[in-house]
């Protein structure tokens, strides 16, 4: 007769061990985890649709290929990856491992997250038309208007929210320049020295103004580079935007504002004569301003795997997010450092002549943070 042995007290140890790691590892985590997301040529088509296309203007054929690249999160603002994802992320090159709360505060739920990011994604449509019409010469108008002052402003005690910017004048324009465009103000600022005294001409309330300040300059990005020129210090809101053409978006479940410059591209490409990077196939990512700016964004090093996996041989890049791009520059993919437009537009036009000398490489951007 044999008698059954009672489990020994290290025995029962080790199963409640390893039951509590398979629930740990099943339940949700505090992280997200971040991957290469889709990658859309935004001169082709989805479904037999352009993804982009400009109406009520002349416009031109291409040969060059816009690759817009995005990133893929796995989890979300409400609960992050189960634990053994968390874990696998870790291993991985190509899987990076964040905190929730490093990208959603905790206030913000999935729903709304996915409302801003569709918000930014209309926004920076808008704002990619305006730029790339205006950068090819054509007519475009808007509104300026005053969103806030911030008190350490050199505006502050003189522009008030609501005041419409209509008129800027500095020693250097010799007499006064009409604020038709976001452009034509950064054009007068960027060339006015910090420290100087401008006139602005303004509508309050319905009342021409004329106002006296002194503008202030710009602090060092993280690369230590900084913006030439002077600024005002305030917040600015565009409203009325009169554009000369049409530009229909087909861009399903994607959102964000980090398209911005290759929809600008393409657009400038679209209604300019010739390929304006040959037959070359070139990705990038960065936000786009009013006034031709190329602003950071998240997630490039994920960006540009996705890129070069897309059949990209050149990258642009908004060069404070360069640094980050070090050490992980996939082989094969050449990745450009750029600040606005006109230096996005010079990269495609380099890698069209086979002359890159002049560009500056993402590798050469050092951060200074």
């Amino acid at each position: 007769m044999r008698i059954a042995r009672r489990p020994s007290r290290r025995m029962i140890a080790g199963a409640m061990y390893a039951l509590l790691l398979l629930v740990g590892i099943a339940m949700p985590t505090s992280y997200v985890v971040q991957s290469p997301g889709p990658v859309l040529d935004v001169t082709g088509e989805i479904n037999g649709t352009d993804i982009l296309k400009v109406s009520g203007t002349d416009t031109y054929e291409s040969d060059t290929d816009f690759l817009m690249t995005t990133v893929t999160a796995t989890g979300n603002a409400d609960h992050g990856v189960p634990g053994v994802v968390a874990v696998g992320a870790l291993v991985s090159r190509n899987l990076q491992l964040v905190p929730v709360r490093a990208l959603y505060p905790a206030e913000v739920t999935s729903d709304q997250i996915r409302e801003r990011n569709q918000t930014l994604m209309d926004f920076s449509q808008d704002t990619a038309s305006a730029v790339a019409f205006e950068t090819a010469g054509m007519e475009v108008s808007m509104t300026l208007k005053i969103a806030g002052v911030p008190a350490e402003a050199p505006a502050f005690g003189v522009l008030e929210e609501g005041d419409v910017l209509k008129e800027i004048g500095t020693d250097g324009t010799k007499g006064f320049v009409t604020i038709r465009t976001f452009m034509d103000l950064s054009g007068v600022l960027d060339a006015t020295p910090a420290g100087s005294d401008i006139t602005l001409k303004i509508d309050r309330d319905g009342e021409d103004q004329t106002l006296d300040m002194t503008t202030r300059g710009f602090e060092p990005d993280g690369t230590g580079w900084i913006h030439p020129g002077s600024m005002l210090g305030v917040f600015v809101e565009v409203t009325d935007v009169v554009l000369p053409a049409d530009v229909d978006y087909v861009v399903e479940g994607i959102g964000g504002p980090s398209a911005g410059g290759m929809f600008t591209l393409a657009i400038y490409d679209a209604i300019t004569k010739g390929s304006l990077g040959g037959d070359a196939t070139i990705a990038g990512t960065g936000a786009i301003a009013w006034d031709g700016e190329i602003d950071p964004i998240g997630g490039i090093r994920h960006k540009i795997n996705g890129a070069r996996d897309a059949g990209a041989t050149d990258f642009i890049a908004p060069a404070p997010n360069c640094p980050e791009t070090i050490g992980f520059e996939p082989d094969g993919l050449n990745i450009w450092s750029v600040r606005t437009i006109d230096e996005a537009i010079a990269v495609v036009e380099a890698v069209e002549s086979g002359d890159t000398s002049s560009l500056t490489p993402c590798a050469d951007v050092e951060s200074t943070s």
